[in-house]
């Protein structure tokens, strides 16, 4: 297997001996890798279980590797460097339409955590999202679920994705700095990244789809975006090691549901941590919509297929089976 291209975070890294924590059977494949699209608090539910020792408690070692946005990740996945994928859900409905078969397995948010907003240099201009054409919009990467978000927005304040350039600044400390340097107009972020712009007037915002109702406001529903997806092909070759990952995130969203914010600022790894730890905790506190469960709504995927067919009518041609893109029953089976 290829080396992830990409930035390695060493704290998740360690491959301690794996031990099995309940009864089922041992995983078919005890080491994997995962790629991540980013490190936005949507994701947080696998990095509190890779730092808290859920994976191992699974028999699982697992080599987490953080990309530049989600379509560099998708790719890994695809290309063969990486089992799993802590990415967007969208990314199966998408890949669907194009015949490659993904299943989301383990849903870690409800909703996005997005914030599209304008920068400080360019907040006396723009005062709206139809404002926003020939500006500069900064992204996780080309093609990730941020540029997906902006598109639809973008299709609903009556313009088209042409009218504007789309710039990738990733998701973390480039999104900042893009950000303070005046490198692009506006942006989509998540937490903390959010936090930390809002916070210094760095990030005025436009949308916010950081709560249930924001969500529902911006996207007409619940549009749930983070989740833990693989190909249809592993889940069906590996189905114990694909319940082993789920029994983890699950563990870890149930922990995040009680978690104050200064216990989860402790429980994740000094490279996560784009700011200090009481702006980090801070941010924590703006988080509503981490899933508890790691399920699937037919509702909630109904959604996410209405937001991606508005702004790409060959997608929106295509005949994607739903049900087929995402699996509850891992999560479903995960003890108690």
């Amino acid at each position: 297997m290829a080396r992830l291209p990409t930035i390695t975070l060493t704290a998740l890294l360690a491959a301690a001996a794996p031990h099995a924590a309940h009864a089922q059977a041992a995983p078919e494949k005890p080491e994997i890798h995962l790629a991540a699209a980013g490190l936005g608090f949507p994701y947080l539910p696998f990095m509190v279980a890779s730092q808290r020792g859920s994976f191992r408690e699974e028999g699982l070692a697992v080599r987490i590797a953080v990309f530049q946005g989600g379509a560099k990740a998708l790719e890994a996945l695809l290309g063969g460097s990486a089992d799993v994928v802590a990415g967007a859900y969208s990314n199966t409905i998408t890949m669907g339409a194009k015949g490659q078969k993904l299943v989301a397995f383990a849903i870690q948010a409800d909703c996005p955590d997005w914030v599209f907003g304008v920068t400080r240099k360019s907040a006396g201009a723009i005062r709206s999202v139809a404002d926003l054409v020939g500006k500069r919009i900064g992204v996780s990467s080309p093609g990730s679920s941020f540029h997906m978000g902006v598109n639809y927005l973008l299709t609903r304040a009556g313009l088209k994705p042409s009218d504007v350039s789309i710039i990738g600044i990733g998701s973390s400390s480039g999104a900042v700095a893009a950000a303070r340097a005046g490198l692009v107009d506006a942006l989509m972020v998540n937490d903390p990244v959010a936090t930390i712009l809002m916070a210094s007037g760095d990030l005025h915002p436009l949308v916010e789809m950081r709560t249930q109702g924001g969500n529902r406001a911006a996207f007409g529903g619940d549009y749930t975006e983070a989740a833990m997806y693989t190909t249809k092909r592993f889940a069906e070759a590996n189905p114990r090691t694909v319940q082993a990952v789920a029994n983890a995130i699950v563990k870890a969203e149930r922990w995040l549901a009680t978690a104050t914010a200064e216990d989860v600022a402790q429980s994740v790894p000094p490279d996560y941590v784009t700011a200090d730890k009481a702006v980090f905790a801070e941010a924590f506190r703006h988080v509503r919509c981490l899933s508890r469960d790691g399920r699937m709504t037919s509702e909630a995927a109904k959604t996410v297929l209405d937001v991606l067919t508005a702004f790409d009518p060959v997608l929106g041609a295509a005949k994607v089976d739903l049900g087929a893109t995402y699996d509850n029953t891992f999560v479903e089976r995960a003890p108690k």
